[in-house]
């Protein structure tokens, strides 16, 4: 349009001196490399486009797929919950929290700790309990059914099986009566009556041609071995203690003490 008009612009103005024709046809000739140009470069656009793979039209997003806009911090914010009224019957009674009990008992490590600063005991010695059993069972397990009895198994210092349906338990003389009064508590009864020693208890057919004085050493016998194997899976002092108490009774001979605790060469 611009180019029609200068040249309608020339045609129609017959006056016009020589400079301003040449003036226009500067103006034209600029006019039109200007429009060469710009369509050159449109060309070179337009070619670019087409080879650039990165100008695709993206595709449409389904509603479905857009992710919803993170919610700003003050959505987060909990509303207060409404109050509603009780149920009818549970207006009247508030509940109440469980009150805790502000006595523990001491745990076995801390009632051991404490009997080291307590003044020697009256009533050194030690004794053997015998209790009925159904069948024998793992001493492991004996132990775990005396924790459950609110016994602590770790002050029962040696559990066998002297005979049939009988469990012995060597406890310390201090700790006899705590021990007897759970077993009450529970109705299990306590064979004091037993004599492991008594030539009648031995069950080994082994013994039955032997007289009345070879059954006597023979259950003598039978004991001694097992207070020296109790007294070999103790540890620390009370094995020393539990020994010189039995060598003291006359159970097991003092050369046993000697073996069980050597005196070291300097």
């Amino acid at each position: 349009m611009f180019i029609f008009a200068l040249f309608g612009k020339v045609s129609t103005t017959p006056d016009l001196n020589m400079p301003t024709v040449k003036q226009l046809q500067a103006e034209l000739a600029a006019a039109k490399a200007e429009i060469n140009r710009l369509q050159q470069q449109n060309a070179s656009l337009l070619e670019q486009l087409a080879q650039s793979p990165s100008t695709t039209v993206p595709k449409r997003v389904p509603i479905a797929t857009v992710p919803r806009p993170h919610a700003s911090p003050s959505s987060l914010q909990l509303k207060p919950p409404t109050k509603r009224p009780p149920p009818p019957e549970l207006g009247s009674a508030p509940l109440q929290k469980a009150s805790k009990s502000k006595y523990a008992p001491p745990l076995p490590s801390q009632t051991a700790a404490a009997r080291t600063f307590s003044p020697p005991s009256t009533n050194q010695g030690f004794k053997y309990l015998y209790l009925p059993i159904q069948r024998r069972l793992p001493i492991r397990q004996i132990r775990s059914l005396l924790r459950r009895l609110h016994i602590n198994s770790n002050r029962v210092l040696d559990i066998h099986y002297p005979d049939r349906h009988l469990v012995a338990l060597l406890l310390h003389n201090d700790y006899e009566a705590e021990v007897r009064s759970q077993l009450e508590k529970f109705e299990i009864p306590i064979h004091d009556d037993y004599d492991p020693m008594d030539p009648n208890n031995l069950r080994n057919p082994y013994y039955d041609d032997f007289n009345q004085d070879e059954k006597e050493c023979a259950a003598w016998s039978v004991f001694t071995q097992r207070v020296i194997l109790a007294i070999r899976h103790l540890k620390g002092p009370v094995q020393r203690a539990v020994a010189r108490f039995f060598v003291d009774k006359g159970i097991i001979a003092s050369v046993v003490l000697n073996e069980l605790f050597p005196v070291k060469q300097t």
